[in-house]
């Protein structure tokens, strides 16, 4: 498992199949390009310089493969400049902006989260993405988390309009909630008749899991994403993550 600690950074756009822990969460992550080692969607990981903040986002750029990888480097490093922040919204607006110069070939859509220790709330923001789902210990059910009240228009993906407006909320987590991220290659995997996988049943093999550890989830998430597809995740970038609260 990797360890990330005060004023770290860890991500990038390569496939990865990996455990990660921070003072407040464990997570782990799948992520793989369609045709080769290194794709579209981006996970980046950081922790702030006082080891409070573990700051998560996914993005993926539209496209999938080597063609749209340039893109999404430029975008990870763009993170990293901010590691500090709590204003994901300022986060999406700023991507955004850097977006603006490179065209459509920039259409993007991302989810960034900060889970703060200091008072156990999590950040979050979206710019066109599904909304990550959340798992209470007290409810033991899952579901998205999404705003109480949105911009009108807003939280588009990048490259679509410079001056979209970004929400960021919070909501409360206590110790082993859990968390679900995804980049729409999961629930748009295909079966051999062309039938998407869904987030019903996304839902419903979250809910199966229970208590188990992040490692568990993405085990079982990915076992029944291959079973849907009959062989290789090859459709679609495909990127999730896995989160527990400690």
């Amino acid at each position: 498992m990797r360890r990330i600690r005060c004023a770290e950074i860890w991500g990038g756009v390569h496939n990865c199949d990996e455990d990660i822990l921070t003072s407040g969460i464990k997570a782990s992550l799948y992520s793989a390009a369609a045709d080769g080692g290194k794709g579209g969607d981006i996970y980046y990981l950081s922790v702030c310089s006082s080891d409070l903040l573990s700051r998560i986002a996914i993005a993926d750029v539209v496209g999938h493969g080597e063609a749209v990888a340039i893109t999404s480097q430029w975008m990870y490093h763009a993170l990293a400049e901010r590691m500090n922040c709590l204003d994901g919204d300022g986060i999406l607006s700023h991507l955004n902006h850097l977006s603006d110069e490179y065209g459509v070939d920039a259409l993007t859509t991302a989810v960034v989260i900060g889970y703060n220790t200091a008072n156990s709330q999590l950040y979050f923001a979206y710019a066109g993405h599904p909304p990550l789902l959340v798992r209470h210990q007290r409810t033991g059910r899952w579901g998205p988390v999404d705003f109480a009240k949105p911009s009108c228009p807003g939280n588009l993906p990048f490259g679509v309009d410079v001056e979209t407006l970004y929400d960021q909320e919070r909501v409360p987590l206590s110790s082993g909630d859990r968390l679900f991220l995804y980049t729409d290659g999961v629930i748009e995997a295909p079966d051999r008749h062309g039938r998407l996988f869904g987030l019903d049943p996304l839902l419903a093999i979250l809910e199966e899991t229970g208590d188990r550890s992040p490692p568990e989830i993405k085990s079982a998430v990915l076992e029944r994403l291959m079973k849907h597809t009959g062989g290789p995740l090859a459709h679609d970038d495909v990127t999730f993550m896995a989160i527990k609260i400690l």
